[in-house]
């Protein structure tokens, strides 16, 4: 496939394939206690390849974060997949729905069904921190192939990877809660895309609300088709972040073209310095992907005057391997490729 003129594959060629588990939990549900940590080992296995949302029910008892947003997350979970108990998991809509009990036989066979599927759609999204606690988030779907009859919806989600309460706010004894859903933007109805080959940019901003731990909030989108019985997901990511400002190297020579140049040292542990040209003031984006094409890191995404521009990227969090950095300006695109090593 291509985006913004460049080839985005993963290390064999194959466009990126994520599979979406959707899960149901409650923080009075003791089933769920007891059966939630073999779903997050699980989760946790399949790293960047499994992207992993809770909805919080009404039921069997009180649970803080359905009552901060009740309405939405019943109109996923009852309304949209007729969820009724807890813990509950649909794998990619509801081509596998209601997988229970949560064994490794169960998972497998739903994940690795899914993960087989080639991918009609590829989606992008970066979140930036701006002004105001507002949330910006860009969002490209790609189509890599003309979609059979449907009814396709982009769904963004502003998602709390992890609350820790301290204390456990329902009864069942469960204090920490990875992947809670928080809200959909614009609605839960999700936002109609084309359904022929092409590159389709979206752009959302939401309120980082008060109750929310900043570190902790990024954005998911997912396409699904709605018009399918089994509410098919064809593809999901999750969102990296943006700093909110940078100063070039010096104003006194204005470089005469753009570049990107390689990083320094490379190969690198943990840190690299990326030093990029901009001749004028343009758009910049710079960012960071690994093999699987998944964007973990974004430098820089605003508007820049012209200058010389040295980052560092720091990949303390990430594992050993092959990664590249994208610079993307009007008109200029290059990708390198640089080696973390630990």
């Amino acid at each position: 496939m291509t985006w913004g003129g460049i080839n985005v594959y993963s290390q064999d060629g194959i466009p990126v394939r994520r599979v979406f588990f959707e899960a149901l939990t409650n923080a009075s549900c003791g089933p769920c206690a007891a059966n939630d940590p073999a779903l997050q080992s699980y989760i946790t296995s399949k790293g960047d390849s499994i992207v992993a949302l809770k909805y919080h029910a009404s039921f069997p008892g009180f649970d803080p974060m359905y009552s901060a947003n009740p309405t939405q997350n019943s109109a996923r979970y009852s309304t949209y997949y007729g969820m009724n108990a807890t813990p509950w998991l649909d794998v990619d809509g509801k081509t596998h729905h209601d997988v229970w009990p949560f064994s490794m036989a169960n998972l497998d066979n739903a994940y690795y069904d899914r993960i087989a599927v080639a991918p009609k759609v590829q989606i992008f999204v970066t979140d930036t921190r701006i002004a105001g606690d507002t949330i910006q988030a860009d969002i490209t779907v790609s189509v890599l192939e003309n979609l059979a009859a449907g009814d396709y919806k982009l769904r963004a989600y502003a998602v709390e990877g992890v609350i820790d309460y301290g204390t456990p706010p329902g009864n069942n004894g469960v204090s920490l809660f990875k992947y809670v859903f928080r809200k959909a933007y614009p609605d839960v109805g999700g936002t109609t895309i084309p359904t022929t080959v092409g590159n389709y940019n979206f752009t959302i901003k939401y309120l980082r609300e008060s109750a929310w731990v900043d570190a902790n909030v990024y954005t998911i989108a997912f396409v699904q088709n709605d018009g399918a019985t089994n509410r098919e997901v064809l593809n999901v990511t999750k969102a990296g972040d943006n700093p909110t400002s940078i100063d070039p190297i010096s104003n006194n020579t204005t470089p005469d073209k753009f570049t990107l140049h390689q990083n320094y040292p490379n190969p690198f542990n943990p840190s690299t310095s990326i030093m990029f040209d901009i001749p004028k003031s343009s758009k910049v984006k710079l960012s960071v992907y690994n093999t699987l094409g998944k964007e973990v890191a974004v430098l820089v995404n605003e508007e820049l005057g012209a200058g010389q521009y040295n980052l560092a990227w720091n990949g303390a969090g990430q594992s050993s391997g092959v990664y590249y950095y994208r610079l993307e300006t009007e008109g200029f695109t290059e990708v390198r490729k640089m080696m973390l090593i630990k």
